[in-house]
C-alpha cells in the first residue's frame, strides 16, 4: 500500500489488546516473544500513565523515592511510564501478523484481541516539531508523549533561573 502524496510504502500496523492490564513481568514476556520476530519495525506500549511517586512510599513518609522500571523493546531499555494495556506494532508484511498472534498466545495467560489499523502516526505533527525541532527520523516519528510536562516551558536566558525548582 502506498501513500498517494509521497509514494512511500505504508507499513501495516497491528494492535495486541489484552483483556487485562499487564504487569511488568507479563509485559516483558510478551515483548521478549515479539523481539524474536523479524519483520517488526516499531513497537509502542500504550496505556494509562503511572503515578510519579509510589503511593506506598508516600504513606510511609518516603518522598521522592521512585524505583524506575524498564522494558526491553527491540534491544533498547525503555523506562516504563505507563500501565501496559495495549501494544502497537508496525510490521513489514502481513505474514508477520500470524507470528505476532502465536507470540501473544504463548506469553499471555488470558484472552486478547489482535486488531489491524493505524495506531502510530506516520507524518510529522506540531508535537514532533516542538519536542525535537523538526529533526525527527522515521523510526521515532509519532513516539513523543504530548502530555509529558517538561521542567519549565518558557524560553529565554533568565526564565531558567526563575522557574528552576531547586530552592
Amino acid at each position: 500500500m502506498e501513500t498517494p502524496v509521497s509514494g512511500k510504502k505504508r507499513l501495516m500496523q497491528v494492535e495486541v489488546f489484552p483483556q487485562r492490564l499487564l504487569n511488568l513481568e507479563t509485559a516483558q514476556n510478551l515483548l521478549n516473544e515479539l523481539n524474536k520476530i523479524s519483520g517488526i519495525t516499531r513497537m509502542v506500549v500504550f496505556g494509562q500513565g503511572l503515578p510519579k511517586d509510589d503511593p506506598e512510599d508516600l504513606l510511609q513518609g518516603k518522598f521522592g523515592v521512585h524505583n524506575k522500571k524498564y522494558l526491553n523493546i527491540m534491544g533498547e531499555q525503555v523506562e516504563l511510564t505507563v500501565q501496559v494495556g495495549r501494544v502497537w506494532i508496525e510490521i513489514e508484511d502481513p505474514g508477520v501478523k500470524e507470528k505476532i498472534r502465536e507470540a501473544a498466545q504463548k506469553a499471555l495467560p488470558f484472552p486478547f484481541e489482535l486488531n489491524e489499523g493505524r495506531y502510530i502516526r506516520t507524518q510529522k505533527t506540531v508535537t514532533d516539531y516542538v519536542r525535537k525541532g523538526g529533526k525527527v527520523d522515521e523510526i521515532s516519528l509519532g513516539l513523543f508523549d504530548p502530555k509529558a510536562k517538561p521542567g519549565y516551558s518558557c524560553c529565554g536566558s533568565d526564565t531558567k533561573k526563575k522557574y528552576d525548582r531547586k530552592t
